[in-house]
């Protein structure tokens, strides 16, 4: 029998090699990674050293910069709470004075009548006050024309007087002036002042004839005070001088006599002033 040279094929399931070509593979695959493996290897080796403490020191670093901005937030979280408990405060104050606002309003709606009485009570008032104020205007206006008058009264009759200026200031010298008439016995019937100008009129002072040989008299004085700056102050005597006989008839007097009058009182002023420099502190 004839042997046949044709050849037997085997048929594989799909997908599966043969043997010796999947030895090949694996082979290949273990040759492949260790060849990667020395490749590495050196790689790994060459890491210096050196950068260990580095590495350390920036850890170090981030350590406290994660201490650091834990420390913030508790601050931030701390100033939180106080701001909420500020606000919670706010808030309740802001409720106490609403609810006495609006017991106020309660009350004021509750008392409502009594406040119309209230306030007809005071329109009345007010309305008294208004025709009190109106007299008082129309009285200091009379007032000011009085004294206009007065002032008018005065510079008519001061005229021909005599006077002398005093390097002094006007309220020395007006302190001055009323002790001067008080020494020598005149009471201050009439006195009105400004801040520059002051006007004395005095009684009337009287004293009776001792004798047939010695005629009494009869003076009033009328004095004006005028401040001239700070520091000076001229004083004007007007004298109504007259002699009184013993049977009490008026004497007619000299204009010499009536300015001789007016001068002692300018002196006794003077007199007053010079006092008051030697007992003042040196």
């Amino acid at each position: 029998m004839a042997k046949s040279n044709t050849f037997t094929s085997i048929k594989l399931p799909s997908g599966q090699l043969p043997s010796g070509q999947i030895f090949f593979r694996r082979e290949r695959f273990s040759f492949f990674r260790l060849i990667v493996l020395l490749c590495v290897f050196p790689i790994l080796q060459g890491c210096p050293q050196d950068r260990i403490p580095l590495l350390e020191e920036e850890n170090t670093e981030l350590k406290k910069l994660g201490a650091k901005q834990e420390s913030m937030i508790i601050t931030l979280q701390e100033g939180n709470r106080v701001f909420q408990e500020q606000i919670d405060r706010l808030n309740q104050e802001l409720r106490e004075q609403q609810k006495e606002l609006d017991q106020k309003i309660k009350a004021a709606q509750e008392t409502g009548q009594g406040l119309a009485v209230e306030r007809h009570a005071l329109t009345q008032q007010v309305t008294e006050l208004t025709r009190e104020n109106r007299k008082l205007t129309n009285d200091t206006q009379w007032l000011r024309r009085q004294r206009e008058l007065f002032r008018q009264s005065i510079s008519t009759h001061i005229s021909g007087a005599n006077a002398q200026t005093f390097t002094i200031g006007f309220s020395p010298m007006i302190e001055a002036t009323k002790r001067a008439l008080l020494q020598h016995g005149y009471s201050i019937l009439a006195h009105m002042a400004t801040d520059q100008k002051a006007v004395f009129v005095t009684e009337r002072k009287t004293s009776a004839s001792p004798s047939l040989e010695l005629p009494g008299f009869r003076n009033q004085y009328l004095l004006v005070l005028e401040g001239i700056g700070q520091h000076a102050t001229t004083l004007k005597v007007k004298a109504h001088y007259e002699k009184i006989s013993q049977e009490g008839k008026t004497l007619g007097v000299s204009d010499n006599e009536t300015a001789d009058i007016e001068l002692r009182m300018i002196r006794a002023v003077e007199e007053i002033l010079q006092e008051s420099a030697n007992t003042g502190p040196a």
